[in-house]
């Protein structure tokens, strides 16, 4: 099973000690270390040399890393590989070669760690194959090989069809998370920055009238219940917000009363699911029929997911007495929660990863659109009927090297955020036969920050049923789009 490592920070291949007598730190991650013996090198000559990329790393070991490789672009002149700051660039008509590096702890622990990639071989400008090392204090602990591919707009696709942008708004200094709508308002989760309230009276200029900002925590989600606000954060749980007044959001407690990080939530009835990864991998169950004052019925650990390999809840979605969670590298799992307080394991479905998961209704039959975040993942429609015995009837997916973000069904349409490929719409009303029926595409090379982390682009969307659709961009803020007929 690959692992997902989207930004360097998180890449677990920064996990190495130091010793006394540290090599130069660029010994066998330069260039001349490497061998290119077996490539063909003379193809290297029209690759372009410059853009944001897209990297499958595969290591030696069969693990790896979906990553980036920024060339130009990005609103930036810095070039980065992994998301550090590039240090050496070569780059000729029979060799390309990019490195980066920066200090790992402190003091006499430090080390060095630098990435190495070499270009070894290319079918085309926009793609190349190559070798790809990391030392540590110069000494080679991780190799592989990597594909990489330059990002760009699909060649037979416009900016847009059967949908239209209506607003936009970029927040200052904000990579914004998530978004829920309701009186009138959005509620825009902003990671570090917080909860930002825009007013939507005229959707195609929202305007922010109200700003939480925490002092030390991370927010991820929002979900409106009535006149609950209900924001995930990673220090604070589920944080609890009164909304009476839609513009001034009261803060009023958070549950549970520990450090907990929540990903995301989801409500069915008068409970709320709440998605924990961290510290100890479980969903949090909330009654909530007095939605200001959540009361904790459970703390469910899905059975045989395994912390430690990775198997971790990271969305969920719950509907008529099911809870769905995705975990993962163990897949869509399906429980039953008719009594919220004793929930069960009825089966699962073992994709290749599971990040973000929508439900709903298709016909009389009830359906889960579940989605992976990696090089490669797609959207799968699968029939959840018969938990103990889930099949995929039917896919959606583009192209290997963007990955879907996030999930939403309404109708019969299944709305994805899908990075850098934008917003899609999908008729699932055949759920072995999808067809897409929309899309806007929201990426741009040139928009700031984007060549660092390979999760990029349109992140999550959210469909409330007032006529639109909103949706949050890592660089572009918040985005409000209508369905148009073509």
């Amino acid at each position: 099973m690959k692992r997902l490592l989207a930004v360097t920070s998180t890449l677990a291949l920064a996990t190495a000690c130091g010793n006394d007598n540290p090599p130069a730190p660029k010994a066998e991650c330069q260039l001349e270390a490497i061998d290119l013996s077996a490539c063909q090198l003379s193809s290297l000559a029209g690759v372009q040399p410059e853009g944001i990329w897209n990297l499958n790393i595969n290591l030696n070991d069969g693990s790896g890393a979906a990553a980036a490789m920024r060339l130009s672009g990005g609103g930036s002149n810095t070039q980065m590989l992994l998301g550090v700051p590039a240090t050496e660039r070569q780059s000729t008509p029979e060799s390309f070669f990019l490195a980066s590096e920066y200090q790992q702890g402190t003091g006499a622990s430090a080390v060095t760690i630098r990435f190495a990639a070499a270009g070894c071989s290319s079918s085309g400008p926009g793609q190349m194959s190559g070798i790809f090392r990391r030392c540590a204090n110069g000494a080679t602990d991780m190799r592989g090989t990597f594909d990489a591919v330059r990002v760009a707009r699909r060649a037979d696709e416009a900016e847009a069809s059967g949908v239209e942008l209506v607003g936009e708004v970029r927040l200052a200094d904000a990579t914004v998370t998530n978004v829920a709508v309701a009186h009138g308002h959005a509620y825009v989760t902003a990671g570090a920055k917080g909860l930002f309230i825009l007013d939507l009276s005229d959707p195609a200029q929202p305007r922010q009238v109200n700003k939480s900002e925490p002092s030390d925590d991370f927010f991820t989600d929002a979900l409106v219940n009535g006149n609950t606000l209900y924001v995930g954060s990673r220090r604070s749980g589920v944080i609890v917000f009164d909304i009476t007044n839609p513009a001034s959001p009261v803060r009023l407690r958070s549950v549970p009363e520990s450090v907990v990080e929540v990903n995301d939530l989801a409500l069915d009835g008068d409970v709320l699911y709440a998605a924990s990864p961290l510290p100890n991998s479980e969903v949090y169950i909330y009654d909530v029929a007095t939605p200001a004052e959540p009361k904790q019925l459970w703390r469910y650990f899905v059975e045989g997911a395994e912390r430690l390999a990775g198997e971790v809840p990271l969305h969920v979605a719950a509907m008529g007495g099911r809870l769905y969670v995705s975990n993962w590298s163990f897949g869509l799992t399906v429980s039953d929660v008719t009594t919220p307080s004793k929930p069960k394991l009825l089966g699962r479905f073992a994709n290749a990863s599971s990040s973000a998961t929508a439900v709903g209704m298709v016909g009389d039959r009830p359906y889960a659109f579940d989605a992976g975040e990696d090089w490669g993942a797609y959207l799968s429609v699968l029939d959840v009927s018969a938990p103990a015995t889930v099949s995929r009837t039917g896919e959606f997916r583009t192209r290997p090297e963007v990955s879907v973000r996030a999930v939403a069904f309404a109708g019969t349409k299944v709305y994805l955020a899908y990075g850098q490929d934008g917003l899609r719409i999908v008729d699932v009303s055949v759920p072995s036969a999808p067809q897409q029926v929309g899309y806007y595409n929201t990426w741009r090379e040139t928009d700031p920050g984007h060549g660092v982390a390979f999760l990029e682009g349109l992140s999550k969307v959210h469909v409330p049923g007032d006529g639109y659709v909103y949706a949050t961009d890592s660089s572009r803020g918040l985005l409000i789009f209508r369905e148009t007929a073509e």
